[in-house]
């Protein structure tokens, strides 16, 4: 506790700076007085200045995206205190704010992180991973925010609030060029269908780059190729009504991830996680995806207090991802995760508004999804029997016989030589070895009969009835398996929240949401068609993984909760104190297997933050320092296990009991000059697991930090816009960004880490008007991304983690390029 209490001090006495980049600085190079911007954000439905919310929210406008070159969701958490991104691909993002992952892609789990655009959730894991092209701003609100943004927002919300038409002509399109052959074109052309009635903006966004990874086996890893569209029309039907409908595709089709064992290195190369691989599936290595949807819009003036909302949204996806688990040249294991799903949101709300003493909101939503996942699961048992099987056999011997026995049994083969995989297409004969060794140590002759001769007879008959079935017993060269899962969803809430204003300094905040909500799973796995000599012989199964079900298996469950908040704030001047006490959520699981149906309860969440934000300095110092405790009850976690009738551990959810989590945010902005501003952010986060549950038992991960949760991070930068003339403005942008340690695994092994490092990027340029008419505008520019080309890795264990074969995902390398943008 002093630690954290002289971090804390430290945070507030430390001059850092803000992840709110500002839209801009009003000012001239003739002016003496510099102005920041106050940001405008509707967390709590209506359009306020962030200042006045009384919880921990940040937010970058479209235009701030655009000077950072901000185009994915990693990108975008340098610049955001207290969230980390973690993007092996667009099909498994994890998000993590204050220490909390959300980023399961089991269909039967639930986020704890919720992803909105324009108020309509895409949390879904595999489908929330969207190009972010044509924004008006960015929300990221930390907290439990269930009140706010339902059901999936235990932990906080992100808010993408994308562009709508405008009453006037306008166009814009940009192209680039950079390293790994990347190509970049976005654009946009927003046009009045008729005036003042009817408006429509239709968007667009492109990208495409080779892998930064060489595949020996074929291809490259680690590349990107999306493309990405949106249609904005909006109805004016009278003077009280407003109408938007949007519709939105984005198709993915990347090479796969560079999933790279660290012990055995490719032929010719090594074992870092950022140098050439070889992953023996070549070009059959993907990532897949397609996802879209509509929303409407509908917003309705009753009178000047209140007005009516309704938004309705329709999302789809599918995703195929082909990926090699083992991370070697072996074909050990070539698995597929094919997923898809649809919802269905529909939310009614009103709004009130009295300027004098109170705003809020009250309504109503339901939820509906159903969506599921396949896993098809390819071994080669042969090479498999040298990277695990022959030690699964060996320890099993061992336990029979002795050590020595075992290993001249099942000698140690390494799984790779050279670059090349080692593979037994033969279980060695057990029978005529065992007879030889111990004929060998008696001085006679002997069969294993007579070895076992004073065992029991039933005893006696059963293992060498075992060793018979093993011995010169052929390997699979190919095993093949598959199950699914599938989860359907149903969620009705009633929500209100508002702000009663006791004095005109003094607010008091107040929001409970209710809801009810029935979750269904199932679970398959038919019997393989090459039954696998090994899952017969350790569990009577003709499987490796997935447990075998007489056909499709379900069970339900019906849950009731309640999430809330209470919040006061203090305004001096434009200064906000403001503390809050609050209740979140993270939905139930229903796990369904063949041995039984594991029902975890609600992830619960208390939170304490206190907090001050404002403006200083003649409105040229923003500044924002919050403080918060988190204590869990029933933490969902994620651990190897074996599950009945299966040969090989997978991750399964479990309940990890009690953690607790101490955290210190801090973020300032200045305008230290007419034409230069700095800004950045600082963030501490104490996260871990307590030493006992709620009866006082020990638990599993007693004082471990929480997975992707890095102690200490900071991201700072300047912002240099210098005009030369009228129309005319050359820019220079750096920014930088620094973690400390964080583990992969919430067993904190030490081997699945990625030591403190930090990013270099830059952007910078020249803009220019037409000197004509003041309309056309054209701006050039250069960026670099990790300039200084730092070797980190974004992810280690992974499926491989399962049969000893952890496996490592390089980040970015240094990339750079030049890009044109012209528009009117």
């Amino acid at each position: 506790m002093k630690k954290s209490i002289f971090v804390l001090v430290g945070a507030v006495m430390t001059l850092q700076v803000l992840a709110q980049v500002p839209d801009s600085i009003v000012h001239s190079q003739r002016e003496k007085e510099v102005v920041l911007e106050e940001v405008v954000v509707s967390v709590q439905k209506r359009n306020q200045s962030s200042l006045e919310v009384p919880v921990s929210v940040n937010a970058l406008s479209g235009a701030d995206l655009i000077k950072l070159d901000v185009r994915q969701f990693d990108e975008l958490s340098e610049y955001i205190p207290g969230m980390q991104m973690q993007l092996q691909s667009p099909n498994n993002p994890g998000y993590v704010i204050r220490g909390v992952t959300s980023d399961d892609g089991d269909s039967r789990s639930q986020a704890r992180v919720s992803i909105f655009q324009d108020g309509i959730s895409i949390s879904r894991s595999r489908a929330s991973a969207v190009e972010l092209f044509d924004l008006d701003r960015i929300e990221v609100v930390k907290g439990p925010q269930g009140t706010l943004f339902g059901r999936g927002a235990e932990i906080g919300a992100l808010h993408i609030i994308r562009k709508k038409p405008v009453n006037a002509l306008s166009a814009e399109i940009g192209l680039g060029y950079g390293s790994y052959n990347r190509k970049l074109a976005d654009g946009f052309f927003n046009t009045p269908v008729l005036k003042d009635k009817l408006l429509n903006r239709f968007a667009f966004a492109f990208e495409d780059r080779d892998g930064f990874i060489k595949n020996l086996s074929g291809g490259d890893l680690n590349g990107k190729s999306t493309f990405a569209l949106r249609n904005s029309t909006r109805l004016f039907a009278g003077e009280k009504t407003m109408i938007d409908l949007v519709l939105d595709y984005q198709r993915d089709n990347y090479p796969g991830t560079s999933f790279k064992n660290k012990q055995y290195a490719p032929a010719g190369g090594d074992t870092s996680p950022n140098t050439m691989a070889d992953l023996e599936q070549g070009k059959n290595l993907y990532i897949k995806r397609n996802l879209g949807g509509g929303g409407l819009f509908v917003s309705y003036d009753i009178n000047r207090a209140w007005k009516f909302n309704s938004i309705s949204g329709l999302r789809a996806f599918n995703s195929d991802e082909s990926f090699d688990a083992d991370g070697t040249a072996s074909p050990l294991m070539w698995i597929s995760e094919i997923e898809e799903g649809k919802q269905f949101s529909q939310e009614l709300r009103f709004n009130y508004t009295n300027n004098r003493n109170f705003n809020g909101f009250a309504g109503a939503s339901y939820f509906y999804e159903n969506s599921s996942q396949e896993v098809p699961l390819r071994i080669n048992e042969q090479a498999l029997y040298t990277a695990y099987s022959s030690k699964l056999l060996n320890g099993m011997f061992a336990s029979l016989f002795s050590p020595d026995i075992a290993n001249a049994l099942f000698p140690d083969i390494p799984a790779l030589s050279g670059g090349k995989f080692n593979s037994v297409a033969n279980i060695p004969d057990i029978r005529g070895r065992l007879e030889q060794i111990y004929s060998q140590q008696l001085g006679m002759t002997l069969t294993l009969e007579q070895i076992f001769a004073s065992l029991p007879a039933e005893q006696r008959q059963q293992l060498i009835g075992t060793i018979d079935l093993l011995s010169n017993h052929a390997i699979n060269a190919l095993h093949e398996e598959t199950y699914k899962n599938t989860a359907t969803n149903h969620a009705a809430e009633v929500f209100a929240d508002g702000t009663w204003q006791i004095t005109r300094q003094l607010g008091l905040t107040a929001g409970v949401r209710l809801s009810y909500e029935h979750q269904r799973g199932t679970y398959e796995a038919a019997p393989s068609k090459q039954p696998s000599i090994l899952g017969i012989l350790s569990s009577g199964s003709p499987n490796l993984l997935s447990a075998v079900s007489n056909g499709e298996i379900a069970d339900s469950k019906r849950y009731y909760s309640v999430v809330m908040r209470t919040a006061m704030n203090y305004l001096i001047g434009r200064n906000n104190l403001y503390a809050s006490v609050s209740r979140g959520r993270r939905p139930g699981v229903v796990f369904v297997l063949p041995e039984g149906t594991t029902f975890l309860s609600p992830e619960i969440i208390w939170s304490y933050e206190a907090g001050v934000k404002g403006i200083l300095l003649n409105g040229k110092l923003n500044y924002d320092l919050a403080a918060y405790y988190y204590d869990w009850s029933h933490f969902q976690s994620a651990s190897l296990r074996l599950q009945e009738g299966a040969l090989v551990a997978e991750y399964v959810p479990d309940d990890a009991g009690k953690a607790h989590s101490l955290g210190v945010e801090a973020s300032l902005r200045y305008a230290l000059l007419p034409y230069l501003n700095v800004f950045g952010t600082y963030a501490y986060i104490d996260g871990k697991f307590n030493d006992k549950d709620g009866d006082g038992h020990e638990q599993q991960y007693a004082g471990h930090r929480f997975r992707l949760t890095p102690e200490h991070s900071f991201s700072l930068g300047t912002d240099l816009s210098y005009a030369l003339r009228k129309g005319q403005l050359l820019y220079l942008r750096p920014a930088y960004s620094w973690k400390s340690k964080v583990y992969f695994e919430d067993d904190n092994d030490e081997r699945l880490t990625q030591k403190g490092y930090g990013l270099l990027n830059c952007t910078a340029g020249f803009r220019f008007k037409s000197l004509k008419n003041g309309k056309m505008y054209m701006e050039i520019g250069a960026y670099g991304k990790n300039i200084l080309n730092e070797k980190y890795i974004i992810d280690a264990g992974n499926s491989g983690n399962a049969i000893g074969f952890p496996t490592f995902i390089a980040g970015n390398p240094a990339v750079f390029g030049g890009q044109i943008r012209i528009g009117f």
